[in-house]
């Protein structure tokens, strides 16, 4: 008498509540991630002094935090339907999340890049001429 080999049959409705909890566990570490980078946005904005260089690093962190968030619910509720339909297949996302730390390295080189732009060329106060607004010798 030989027997076969069978594998056991899963239900997959017995393991739903776990893949909900998890999709939900992703919604909101991607959401802690777009709340870091909007809060290094307004840090920028609030403390990082007058001028459009301080405004261009913060719009560049902030529209990358909201797009983030956009990103964020729109996986979340395709996953959910999926969920719900009990589809089968891959879950997983390699493309975005490499694009995520490229937007953070390219934010971070647009802050310093602006940063050292500024320091540069930043004119000395003492030959600037307050009452004429020019530089060198008061005529």
């Amino acid at each position: 008498m030989s027997q076969t080999a069978r594998t056991p049959q899963v239900d997959f409705s017995l393991i739903r509540p776990k893949n909900y909890f998890a999709n939900e566990r992703t919604f909101i570490n991607w959401l802690q991630l777009a709340v870091t980078m909007g809060g290094l946005g307004l840090a920028l904005l609030n403390f990082g002094g007058d001028g459009i260089r301080v405004r261009i690093s913060a719009f560049v962190f902030e529209t990358g935090a909201l797009a983030l968030i956009v990103y964020a619910y729109v996986m979340f509720w395709s996953r959910a339907e999926r969920l719900r339909r009990g589809e089968r297949g891959t879950w997983d996302d390699r493309f975005v999340p490499v694009v995520v730390v490229i937007f953070f390295i390219f934010a971070t080189a647009v802050n310093f890049g602006l940063t050292f732009h500024k320091k540069a060329y930043t004119p000395p106060l003492d030959k600037l001429s307050a009452t004429t607004m020019s530089w060198g010798e008061k005529s």
